[in-house]
């Protein structure tokens, strides 16, 4: 088997973040202004990045995939659930990135919204079908290149300008859309880092990438739409340095996109046997470039919290379970935690329409209390117990 540097998994993680995607999540929270804008973003980022980073670390330890540490925690019934739900959010993810990538490249070169849709959508398939090993060095020139050329974007905005702007961001809310981002990575990371070098380096890595490659995306977003008043999109096609901001654009979209499509695969196998990889990056890239033609992406901000509002709970169970070690996790249906975790979906979406406080934190402390209760009640023998 062959171990992915550490430096590797950095750069893989880092080029994860660089997309059109999170540039535009960023400019949604520019109404809450400057300082709650970027105390958002850091506090999303630094709770959503440690529970990315800590999914990894687990799968590294015992060598399984994402899918596979759910299996072990909720059983075959609540893997395949779970497995199912995550391949419905990367096509989606997919959908996304082309739909907001086709926009930005058609209004650079001047295509109509179809045709760049088409374009996006056969890049994608083409990266993913033939870089679809994430460690190949072509992957991490490519990342380093991007991220320079990001900073750049970044010096070109004029700070001077103050525009006033319209729109409506409660503060814990901004906070959700920043944790939402890497936790939409949860269900997939242990497929990259169970090959991890080591056990600090796949957290560490893992943690350090992402957080500043997200961050760094969100920033670029949110600080374009505070000081020019433009969504993302529009401003890219109307600035002086489109070509280089196509550029990233482009390339980001199809170097991120390969982990969705390639991770979808990876969870179809909790769903399907199958062994030809390739005809399902297929069948996926074309899925997401034909609902790319219809995505409602005014709904963007719904998309993103429903992710958290399924992948939370799922993997406070799945975290408990790796910290408590109980025997006879590995059951064949565990029906507490796969109510539980339905539980702590309904309760997420709930403190999202009252706004108050912070989901995730909510549905974190109380799916891990009542979950543990249960467990206690159900087991005879004292739930901590030593590795």
């Amino acid at each position: 088997m062959e171990r992915i540097r550490n430096s590797s998994l950095f750069l893989l993680w880092i080029g994860a973040a660089i997309s059109i995607s999170e540039i535009y999540t960023g400019g949604l929270i520019a109404p809450l202004g400057l300082a709650k804008g970027l105390a958002a973003i850091l506090i999303g980022h630094l709770i959503g990045t440690l529970l990315l980073a800590f999914g990894g670390y687990i799968s590294f330890q015992s060598g399984r995939t994402a899918m596979e540490k759910v299996r072990d925690s909720l059983g075959p019934v609540g893997a395949k659930i779970t497995a199912f739900l995550n391949v419905l959010q990367l096509i989606g993810w997919g959908a996304v990135m082309i739909i907001q990538a086709g926009r930005a490249f058609g209004g650079i070169v001047n295509l109509s919204l179809g045709i760049s849709i088409i374009i996006m959508g056969l890049a994608v398939f083409t990266w993913a079908f033939f870089f679809n090993n994430y460690s190949k060095v072509i992957n991490d020139i490519f990342v380093v290149v991007l991220l320079a050329l990001s900073i750049m974007v970044l010096f070109k905005i004029d700070f001077n300008t103050f525009p006033g702007l319209t729109g409506e961001m409660s503060f814990t809310t901004a906070i959700e859309l920043s944790i939402a981002m890497p936790i939409s990575w949860l269900p997939l990371i242990g497929d990259y880092t169970k090959n991890g070098q080591s056990k600090q380096g796949v957290f560490w890595a893992s943690f350090s990438g992402y957080f500043i490659g997200s961050a760094l995306m969100y920033l670029l977003g949110f600080l374009i739409t505070t000081h020019t008043g433009l969504d993302v999109i529009e401003y890219i096609v109307q600035s002086n340095i489109k070509f280089v901001a196509g550029f990233i654009i482009v390339v980001s979209t199809v170097t991120t996109a390969f982990l969705d499509i390639y991770s979808a695969v990876i969870s179809t196998k909790q769903l399907i046997p199958f062994n030809n990889d390739n005809l399902w990056i297929a069948i996926y890239s074309l899925i997401s470039m034909l609902i790319a033609f219809v995505f409602p992406i005014e709904n963007y901000e719904n998309f993103l919290l429903t992710i958290g509002g399924v992948f939370i709970p799922v993997y406070t169970i799945v975290f408990i379970e790796y910290l408590t070690h109980y025997k006879g996790q590995s059951v064949k249906l565990n029906t507490a935690g796969i109510l539980v975790a339905i539980a702590g979906t309904l309760l997420y979406n709930y403190f999202v329409k009252a706004q108050w406080g912070s989901p995730t934190i909510a549905v974190f402390l109380g799916v891990s209390v009542v979950y543990l209760v249960i467990k206690r009640l159900l087991i005879s023998e004292p739930l901590l117990t030593s590795k």
